[in-house]
């Protein structure tokens, strides 16, 4: 390792049974960002070097790489996916007194215990999961069944969902699940029986773990019949972004709804520019977990050069009134005076997007709804008339 360097502590799943194509992209975009910036010269005359911990998706091993960053010498944290990793590491880092630029996670309390040296890229779940909502019903969803784990994260997911669905006038069930292959056969049985109802359920939202029982409810739900145009399924913590891995359910990623947090149609010449080197680079087209990753070395980069220091203080406070053009449009931490806006992005590109053929690449996606537009009046789920 490089002394003379400033070090970024990335996390983000690499392995099971975290998601671990989300880490990869994590890791991929912020190795594209150190590489540019170095390419120019680094940051306060220094290189930047990127030392990557896979968290496994587990909120005991996140801590465990928060602890073996610490003990090399990092200069800030970045990154990670899962919200309860993030959720279980945050308060960690702030006793560490460095700053964390949280990438992806959305759980609410990420931000909303208002500690000094967390900012997030990603948008509060309580504000994504609405949009998700709204989204379904622009496209005239009227029975939602949420099948769902019990943890905090798909607890407050359903929640935001439930109520601005009810707020609606739309009907909403939640069944609960758990990994057992019995208990997923008969969540679904019972969805079954739901349908001699009115109005029928129409779309069944995700809400559990990938891979397992996420990939065993889709493989029972099409082979009971549950498909579309006659009942979707949705997907808002957008595990189908990365279609080519969700093989293993023995069907496909289309259309499955999901949450992006950028509209592939309107990126910034940044975003442009960082999309051909992803790929040409990698191999593979960007999803918006790497232009997240690639943003959060991008903002940290340039708060360094404003401050003229990586002292953690100094940094925090460069956070507070930086404005930096990303990727998806101009990043800015705003902070309301209480709840979770608190040094958060106000607000990232949110929409919900689904692919419509095999091999569609991330970027060709359907648009299907916009939280600053609505219904883009181009793609639209096809639905069962009656």
């Amino acid at each position: 390792m490089n002394e003379g360097s400033i070090r970024i502590g990335g996390l983000g799943p690499l392995t099971l049974p975290g998601l671990w194509w989300a880490g990869h992209d994590l890791k991929d975009g912020m190795t594209l960002a150190v590489e540019q910036i170095n390419g120019t010269g680094g940051v306060l005359g220094k290189p930047l070097t990127l030392l990557f911990e896979d968290t496994q998706g587990r909120p005991q091993v996140g801590l465990a790489a928060v602890e073996k960053l610490l003990g090399v010498g990092v200069h800030v944290f970045a990154g990670e996916f899962h919200s309860i990793v993030a959720d279980a590491i945050v308060e960690s880092i702030q006793r560490s007194s460095l700053p964390f630029l949280c990438a992806s996670a959305t759980m609410d309390s990420v931000t909303a215990r208002r500690l000094s040296a967390v900012f997030r890229l990603a948008p509060p779940q309580s504000y994504g999961w609405s949009v998700y909502a709204d989204c379904l019903v622009s496209h005239g969803f009227q029975h939602v069944v949420a099948l769902q784990e019990d943890n905090p994260y798909w607890n407050r997911g359903a929640r935001v969902i439930e109520a601005r669905l009810h707020n609606l006038g739309i009907r909403f069930t939640r069944l609960p699940v758990t990994a057992g292959s019995t208990d997923v056969a008969a969540c679904i049985r019972q969805v079954q029986r739901m349908r001699s109802e009115h109005p029928a359920p129409d779309i069944l939202l995700m809400l559990a773990a990938y891979p397992e029982p996420f990939v065993s409810l889709a493989r029972e739900a099409r082979k009971h019949g549950l498909r579309p145009p006659a009942c979707f399924l949705g997907d808002p913590a957008g595990r189908v972004a990365c279609q080519d891995r969700w093989g293993g359910a023995d069907t496909d990623a289309m259309p499955v709804p999901f949450l992006s947090y950028m509209r592939s149609d309107h990126p910034t010449e940044e975003g442009r520019r960082i999309s051909k080197q992803f790929k040409g680079r990698f191999g593979r087209e960007p999803t918006f977990v790497a232009y997240e990753g690639y943003d959060s070395v991008l903002v940290f980069a340039r708060v360094c050069d404003d401050a003229g220091t990586v002292d953690p203080e100094a940094v925090c406070n460069s956070l507070r009134k930086i404005s930096v053009l990303g990727t998806r449009g101009t990043i800015q931490f705003s902070t309301e005076p209480e709840g979770v806006v608190h040094q958060q992005w106000k607000w990232p590109p949110v929409c919900v997007v689904a692919y419509s053929r095999p091999q569609q690449s991330f970027p060709e996606a359907d648009l299907l709804w916009d939280a600053a537009h609505g219904y883009p009046g181009r793609a639209r789920l096809r639905r069962e008339a009656g």
